[in-house]
């Protein structure tokens, strides 16, 4: 029996959601903006600090309503917030089971090599310096999507089979009997 050929469509969410911790409301301003201009990324949440970030995240002080707060696929987290720190949310992240289903880019102004070792070795997907013009955001965002989806295609699993190989184009399941 030939193995089916599925298009990646079939997998690929229309929308990831998307929680921004950021302290500068500008920057939040702009990174939706470019998640607008340029397609599937949904900011669903926008937080200023740290303990607010793990306060969504948690679904607590005032985040309970899952409908109007949705737990998102990718949190953008800068390092440099009050109250808690992106490093402070990284080390919580890192011992939730929720942590699994997110993926995590840190997006700051920093290109310190040692904040970038050390989001990387907390747990973080990706690190990425904020992008200065609104071009560069939209190329950054366009990227994201890829990788939001390529890593939740990653993750996809069949009942009758498994994935044994792929492209952003199609995904092919091999089916067991």
């Amino acid at each position: 029996m030939q193995n089916p050929t599925i298009p990646v469509s079939k997998y690929f969410k229309e929308n990831y959601f998307v929680l921004i911790a950021d302290d500068s409301a500008d920057d939040r301003m702009l990174l939706k903006a470019a998640m607008r201009a340029t397609g599937n990324l949904q900011c669903v949440g926008e937080v200023a600090d740290g303990a607010e970030t793990i306060a969504y995240l948690k679904g607590h002080d005032g985040f309970g309503d899952r409908k109007k707060y949705p737990m998102p696929n990718l949190l953008l987290l800068d390092l440099r917030m009050p109250v808690k720190d992106g490093f402070e949310v990284l080390k919580w992240l890192g011992t939730r089971r929720l942590r699994q289903l997110l993926t995590v880019v840190v997006l700051t102004s920093s290109m310190e090599s040692e904040d970038i070792k050390r989001a990387l070795d907390l747990g973080a997907d990706l690190f990425q310096v904020k992008p200065r013009s609104h071009r560069d955001r939209q190329t950054m965002v366009l990227a994201l999507e890829e990788y939001v989806a390529n890593s939740t295609l990653a993750s996809v699993r069949s009942v009758s089979g498994r994935i044994v190989g792929g492209s952003t184009l199609e995904v092919q399941l091999a089916m067991t009997p």
